[in-house]
């Protein structure tokens, strides 16, 4: 088990050693090119500038920073407890997987983010229009995800569990849910940089705090900087809620292997 454990750890050292030299070599040209061509800041700042102003101005970012990520979360949460509910009463209701799915997928043709300034309308531009698009974005992929992971199982197996006479809640707990774990993720990754996007979104709109106002603000000041300071922020913000959801699904579903960190590893 020892020599196994140590390859994989090293394929696993190897695919992330890949993605971060392609980064640092993608900065260090990003950094000559714009210093070798003289390229003003307030059209293309260095990473060395977008750098400082992450460490001099932390305060402004961390502060921002904070309002969105807690949004963004809860509203992760919600469509995936909305989403793995709804897939649920479809996987065992004829009327809901027959009448109301359908409709679930054909609204998918609305834009949503066409939706947020109805949104602010409707319940004004506190926290409650961010959750509200940061979950309607988020429903989808987790409910089409969680649907096909509760229906992808075997007739047989199921005929067979019927037989033995187990229940609708045992044949769920012990084979439909572990067979729709690897499902539930994919959603959970899909979904959580959804939520990001929405929560950004109606920040945009509407907001006095939060990382999609600073960009909307530094954008009218001119300060390209501190704009892409803050979207280096929420992007490795988002990185670590992806790496975070990699992780338990490692931990969870340990018969397969993490997709997260095996990218580009060899067999």
């Amino acid at each position: 088990m020892a020599p196994r454990a140590q390859s994989r750890g090293r394929r696993r050292l190897e695919a992330l050693a890949w993605p971060t030299g392609t980064i640092i070599a993608v900065l260090i040209a990003w950094e000559i090119a714009v210093r070798a061509l003289g390229i003003r800041s307030i059209l293309l700042p260095p990473p060395s500038a977008i750098f400082t102003v992450m460490v001099t101005r932390y305060d402004l970012v961390l502060a921002n920073l904070w309002p969105s990520l807690y949004m963004t979360v809860i509203g992760f949460f919600l469509s995936v407890v909305g989403g793995v509910a709804v897939a649920v009463l479809v996987t065992y209701s004829r009327f809901m997987r027959k009448g109301f799915y359908p409709i679930i997928i054909v609204s998918q043709v609305i834009p949503k983010i066409s939706i947020a300034p109805l949104f602010i309308v409707w319940f004004g531009t506190g926290t409650v229009s961010s959750l509200l698009l940061a979950f309607l974005i988020g429903f989808f992929p987790m409910t089409i995800n969680a649907a096909a992971g509760f229906q992808a199982v075997d007739d047989d197996i199921l005929k067979m569990a019927r037989a033995f006479m187990g229940s609708r809640w045992q044949i769920f707990r012990s084979i439909r849910l572990p067979n729709a774990m690897p499902y539930l993720f994919s959603g959970m990754k899909i979904s959580i940089t959804l939520a990001i996007i929405g929560v950004v979104v109606s920040e945009f709109v509407a907001s006095q705090e939060g990382i999609g106002y600073l960009i909307k603000l530094a954008g009218g000041l001119l300060d390209t900087p501190l704009m892409m300071a803050a979207i280096a922020a929420l992007s490795i913000t988002g990185l670590i809620l992806y790496a975070l959801i990699a992780w338990a699904e490692a931990r969870l579903i340990y018969w397969q292997s993490p997709s997260f960190v095996d990218i580009g590893a060899n067999p």
